[in-house]
Formats: C-alpha cells, sequence, structure tokens
C-alpha cells in the first residue's frame, strides 16, 4: 500500500499542506522543514502520484464566492480568517476566492450578492445566512443552474443549500440556560438581550427558554429585549433594567455589546452581584472574563467555521466526496476565567485543528 502525504504529515509533525509544498517546491516553507519532510518522505518509501499531481497543477482555477454578513463583527473577522487561512492551504488546487463584505445583516444586499456571483459563474457560494425568503429563492436559483452554496454561521432554513456549518445554535441556548442555571443555584431572576430576528441568536433565545421553562421553575424571565445588535442601544437598554430590577441576579446576552455591558455592571459595583453568560469569545475583553464580570463564554469557534466551510468545499469539489451530512456542528466550548488562557481560541490550537481537518484527506 502507497505511503499518503497524511502518513508523512504525521511522522514530520506538520500539515498535509506543508507536506504537499515541501514535496514540490512550492515554497512559503522554511528550507530545514522542507528537507526534513523529504526525508522523511524517502524513508517512508513515498512515491508521488504524478498524474495526480499534474492534474492538481494544471486544473482550470475554480472561483469560489464568500459573502459575510455582519462582517463588522470581531466574530465575523474571525470566520473570514479562518476563510483565508484555508484559501491560503488550498491555493496551489486552483482556488479563487472572491468576498463580498456586509455591514449588518441585508438579506437584499447579500440576495443581490448571490445573483452578481451566479452571473460571475463562481462553482459555489459562502453563505452567512439568515431566515428570509428572498435568500431562499436566489439559493433555489442557484441550484437550477448548478452552483452550490453552503452556509455558515446563521443557516437559510427550508432552503437547498447544500449544508450548514455552524454551532447547533438550539443546543448553545440550552448550554448558556444550563450554565446560568447552575450559577443562580436553581432560583432567581433573569433579563435576556439578544440582537436580532436572526436564524442562530432566534435559536439560542429558544434553546434557553426552553430549559429554563422545563427544568426551573423558580428562575424567571423577566425581561426579554431586543438591541438591534446596537452595542449603544444595549447600553441604553440596559441602564433603564437596571434601575428598574436592581436585584436582578443573572444577564443572558445574546448578541453584540458584552464590553457596554460589562462597563455598566462595574460602575454600578453590580459585577459581583449579577451573573453574565453570553457568546463569543472574540468580542470579550480580556479583563472581562479574568476578573468574572463575565461568569462564562459559550463561544462559537468563527476560526474553526470559516475555516472548514471552504475545507469541506475543498474536499467535495477536488477529491469527488459528496458531503456526508446535511449539518456539520462546531465544538459548543464553555470559557471562564480558569480555562480561558488555555482554550481552544488560542493560535497554536487554532492551527492544531486546522491540521487536524487537512490531515482527514486522503491522497
Amino acid at each position: 500500500m502507497s505511503v499518503t502525504l497524511n502518513e508523512i504529515a504525521k511522522a514530520a509533525g506538520v500539515s498535509r499542506g506543508t507536506v504537499d509544498r515541501a514535496l514540490n517546491n512550492r515554497g512559503r516553507i522554511q528550507p530545514q522543514v522542507a528537507e526534513r519532510i523529504r526525508h522523511i518522505a524517502k524513508e517512508l518509501g513515498y512515491t508521488p502520484n504524478s498524474s495526480a499531481r499534474a492534474l492538481a497543477l494544471t486544473a482550470h482555477r475554480r472561483k469560489i464566492g464568500a459573502i459575510l454578513q455582519f462582517i463588522e463583527t470581531p466574530f465575523m473577522q474571525e470566520v473570514l480568517r479562518g476563510i483565508m487561512t484555508a484559501t491560503e492551504e488550498f491555493m496551489h488546487y486552483g482556488i479563487e476566492l472572491e468576498i463580498v463584505r456586509i455591514e449588518g445583516m441585508d438579506s437584499v444586499k447579500a440576495a443581490e450578492s448571490i445573483r452578481r456571483l451566479r452571473d460571475a459563474k463562481v462553482t459555489a457560494i459562502i453563505l452567512v445566512g439568515n431566515n428570509d425568503s428572498v435568500l431562499r429563492r436566489e439559493i433555489d436559483t442557484c441550484k437550477k443552474a448548478g452552483i452550490d452554496i453552503i452556509t455558515v454561521n446563521s443557516d437559510v432554513p427550508s432552503s437547498h443549500r447544500k449544508f450548514f456549518i455552524g454551532q447547533n445554535a438550539y443546543g448553545s441556548g440550552q448550554t448558556a440556560a444550563s450554565v446560568m442555571a447552575d450559577l443562580l443555584g436553581g432560583k432567581g431572576s433573569i433579563i435576556i438581550y439578544y440582537g436580532l430576528d436572526s436564524t442562530i441568536h432566534s435559536e439560542r433565545i429558544r434553546g434557553f427558554r426552553d430549559i429554563i421553562s422545563r427544568r426551573y421553575k423558580d428562575i424567571h424571565i423577566i425581561e426579554e429585549k431586543k438591541t438591534g445588535n446596537s452595542r449603544e442601544t444595549l447600553a441604553k437598554m440596559a441602564d433603564c433594567s437596571l434601575d428598574l430590577h436592581p436585584d436582578v441576579d443573572g444577564i443572558y446576552l445574546c448578541g453584540e455589546g458584552s464590553v457596554e455591558l460589562c462597563n455598566i455592571l462595574k460602575e454600578r459595583s453590580l459585577s459581583t452581584n449579577i451573573h453574565l453568560v453570553l457568546h463569543n469569545l472574540a468580542t470579550c475583553r480580556n479583563e472581562d472574563i479574568l476578573d468574572r464580570t463575565i461568569d462564562y463564554v459559550i463561544d462559537d469557534d468563527g476560526f474553526g467555521q470559516g475555516f472548514m466551510s471552504l475545507y469541506l468545499l475543498f474536499l467535495w469539489h477536488y477529491s469527488k466526496r459528496e458531503p456526508d451530512q446535511e449539518y456539520y456542528y462546531t465544538d459548543i466550548r464553555i470559557i471562564n476565567a480558569y480555562n480561558y488562557q488555555f482554550s481552544l481560541s488560542s493560535d497554536f490550537s487554532r492551527h492544531f485543528q486546522k491540521v487536524k481537518a487537512i490531515s482527514s484527506i486522503h491522497t
């Protein structure tokens, strides 16, 4: 049985992409590392598949579009970073990427971008979606045109998108409810702030409510307010809510505004009295986690979502492998002051996750 690039990568302690670059002299690799990889390949008896390599080098370039709503948010910047990292890893296979950046949630702009990319004859589109009939229609049109769309982070339910990659939002909301209930000892009052009527926010809130209503009869949700993902709006709402309910026990934030909310709690000397659970580590300040103003962060791993979205397209188009499922869920990671500095959000761990993903490609 022939030696694979995966086996060489494992022996060398590097990614499959690094092995590929070393054996094919593609650059972007330290000479001493390349020499060590070539030495290991020779020891293992690696014989390059010349026809496969030639195919990879001479294949027509394939253009992929990525439409990212909420691009101004720290979380979506992490998604973008993951996509760009994957693009660099696979660019020698002919991937060409066009990024469409949309501020906020704008279904009309997203739909216009889908149409423009379709006219540009892209192979596939990565889309940060939402529950909107406008997007469903455009996705269905793309399917008929042979252009596959995958959704990342926020889904477009009941559409013909190929698959979704992101966190299970409902389960994420349930997790947030569970840790909040533990913090409160099973009784108390909670205020909920959510950003938008997007798929991901709606599902998180539904999961949170379901757990609280079914399992914790002594916990009461006394307010639930939509902020429009505006940090300024959240700050005003929080000031009003805390004037009205100074004895509230917990706040669940599903959306933007962690910095503003933490500032208000600290200014009012309430950071030790009110338990705070929220999402998206990328939006948080270090000090707010380490001083326990934020009790728990339910992290979404934006980098992993972005990287895996393009990685799965790579598998699909270049290895002729069909997606084996409709939903690819990323980890629901619970982070607090004690594991924050060792969490999987570190650059080392991100690299590890990237290497683990690449290593599953079979030559």
